[in-house]
């Protein structure tokens, strides 16, 4: 099984990983809140983990390796919850929100300031279509539309209404198939049969079908999956904000499959990729704080029983 761990800052890293390579992320970015809390007994140097990354700027990144149809799974709190959720990449929008719900509370230093907080949010975002336009469905859509030499307006007038339009609006984001009536209607109108490379309805359907499904699998035996997670942090602790591995697991066998690819760009203590091990799914770290990825290094060493490559 390949995994594979980078020593770095995500932002610097992530463009170098191959575009739509990864099937699922999960991830437990920094929030701020330590550093938000200004409390006197945490200083810069040790809260360097806990320093927020730019929504806009890791949406992008995360946009750019995930594949059509993945998961992005984020843990969250306020006020970082709302920054992710509403600054959203347009095309990895927001989906839901899940609850962990913990059997302790974080950051006891704020206890006299404010109430605390027994739970995290674990928010799902999906990618939706092919941002570099370049999918095969778009490609015969532009070949179509070159075939056709009309306009929008043209063809609505041609057909009598506009059911074409997403069709054949090949770099819009809103493309999509049209409905087999109006397709057979524009194979008539303007003779498409006769175009190199033409496809039939159900070849395009075929087409469509090939792309990555969007996974949710439900645990065995059950006929759903609660929208509250209720784990204990693990005996071990590596990390301040560390999750358990069970958690990670859980949300790892639910939006992917074995085998697959799944990336946790701020790896901490490495809790993600021991999960994946765990799994059978392949995994990708990423960890810039040098004393946090050698543990993580060694935890992956140790659950995989032989040397990550780093």
């Amino acid at each position: 099984m390949n995994h594979t761990i980078h020593h770095g800052d995500c932002l610097d890293v992530m463009p170098t990983l191959a575009p739509g390579s990864v099937d699922l992320i999960v991830c437990d970015p920094p929030y701020g809140t330590m550093k938000g809390a200004n409390l006197d007994t945490w200083s810069a140097a040790t809260t360097q983990w806990d320093n927020a990354i730019d929504p806009v700027a890791l949406f992008a990144a995360c946009e750019r390796v995930l594949r059509v149809n993945g998961a992005l799974v984020l843990f969250a709190q306020e006020p970082y919850t709302s920054r992710m959720i509403t600054q959203a990449y347009g095309n990895l929008p927001f989906s839901y929100r899940l609850v962990w719900e913990k059997e302790h509370f974080g950051n006891p230093l704020s206890a006299k300031k404010a109430p605390v907080s027994y739970f995290e949010d674990v928010l799902v975002f999906f990618k939706k279509y092919e941002t570099n336009l370049r999918c095969p469905l778009r490609e015969y859509s532009r070949r179509v539309k070159a075939f056709t030499r009309a306009t929008a307006a043209q063809v609505e007038r041609k057909l009598g209404h506009r059911g074409a339009d997403h069709f054949l609006g090949c770099d819009a984001v809103q493309f999509s198939l049209p409905t087999r009536s109006t397709y057979e209607q524009l194979t008539i109108a303007y003779n498409l049969t006769a175009m190199p490379g033409f496809m039939t309805y159900d070849e395009m359907k075929h087409g469509e079908m090939t792309l990555p499904a969007r996974v949710f699998n439900l645990p065995p035996g059950k006929r759903h999956k609660p929208n509250i997670l209720k784990y204990a942090r693990d005996r071990e602790k590596y990390h301040p904000t560390q999750k358990p591995v069970a958690l990670l697991e859980d949300l790892i066998q639910t939006w992917s499959n074995p085998g697959d690819m799944v990336l946790d760009f701020t790896m901490g203590s490495g809790s993600t990729g021991v999960a994946c091990i765990n799994t059978g799914r392949r995994f990708i770290g990423i960890e810039k704080e040098q004393r946090y990825f050698d543990i993580a290094a060694n935890r992956l060493n140790n659950a995989a029983g032989q040397e990550v490559a780093a």
